[in-house]
């Protein structure tokens, strides 16, 4: 490989990390190329992108982002799936769904704003529910104390109602 080639894939690498806001780094020695292929479309389809690249490219590359901490798990053949979109799990999902039907397909770890992720944690991170049900579930928390509140001041009105008609009631009965 050429020095101008090489600048050129470090420079288009670097653009890569700094354009993404997660990395996840796989080993695929033994996945077969149509396996791969299969995996870029699933990757493509959940809003990220799968790059083999040589490791010290991708060491240069990775240098004055984010993603510098990734810099020690590149070693060995390895891929790395870049997640671009709001939901970060998505990625992280696609890839992990894929090693769970290729045994090939090793996870080594990731990086996810700056913060490093290792083989566990990325499966923790494909186990999150999407963006849109945590926001239901962060605006169902926020409205708990209010709902509450309301009931428990439509309840006293409520029991006097019910005591009232209870009295009538029995007085009717007597």
């Amino acid at each position: 490989m050429s020095t101008e080639i090489k600048k050129s894939e470090v420079e288009e690498l670097h653009e890569l990390f700094k354009k993404s806001n997660c990395a996840i780094i796989a080993e695929y020695r033994g996945v077969k190329a149509q396996e791969l292929t299969a995996l870029r479309k699933e990757l493509r389809a959940a809003g990220g992108k799968l790059r083999v690249a040589k490791n010290t490219l991708a060491k240069l590359a990775v240098k004055d982002t984010a993603f510098e901490p990734a810099g020690p798990m590149l070693i060995g053949p390895v891929s790395i799936a870049f997640g671009y979109g709001e939901d970060v799990s998505l990625p992280a999902k696609a890839i992990t769904e894929f090693a769970k039907g290729n045994q090939n397909l090793k996870i080594l770890g990731g990086v996810l704003e700056g913060s490093t992720l290792d083989g566990e944690g990325v499966k923790k991170l494909a186990s999150m529910p999407p963006k849109p049900v945590v926001q239901a579930m962060l605006l169902g928390l926020m409205k708990a104390p209010a709902r509450n509140f309301v009931s428990v001041l439509a309840a006293a009105p409520k029991k006097l109602l019910y005591l009232m008609m209870a009295k009538a009631d029995k007085e009717k009965a007597s």
